[in-house]
């Protein structure tokens, strides 16, 4: 078996769109849609399948090390969750009491824009959510 001559490890945000948890048929939606999923301020970021898949092709090309690839946008849960909800026709979710998340608090791609020239098409949840879900 050969070995490539170096790896770029890609770390994703959450993965919305089709055959996703995230999906309006997905595990996540299922738990928003029974109220199980209260909004926090942990911090989360997300990005698209689909900007995934293009960040992966594109990374072969790119230096060895780690590369966050993610949208532009991360949120806490008190934001990103109303705008998830209503996009897949789920009540307005409950919200945690302050301090009850666990801390996340997100990722930039500023490596992944400025050094590779990686653009997401998705750049915002935001946009994707209405799109992809809606």
């Amino acid at each position: 078996m050969s070995e490539a001559p170096h790896g770029v490890l890609l770390r994703y945000g959450n993965l919305y769109g089709p055959g996703t948890g995230y999906a309006s048929n997905g595990a996540i939606a299922a738990q928003v849609r029974r109220g199980e999923l209260p909004a926090n301020g942990d911090v989360t970021s997300f990005l698209h399948v689909e900007d995934a898949a293009d960040a992966a092709v594109q990374a072969l090309a790119w230096p060895a090390g780690p590369v966050n690839i993610v949208d532009d946008e991360p949120a806490p849960g008190t934001e990103w969750l109303p705008v998830y909800a209503a996009a897949i026709g789920a009540r307005i979710p409950p919200k945690k009491q302050p301090g009850a998340g666990s801390g996340l608090r997100g990722a930039t791609n500023s490596r992944a824009r400025q050094d590779y020239g990686w653009e997401p098409v998705h750049p915002s949840w935001r946009e994707g959510f209405r799109t992809a879900l809606g």
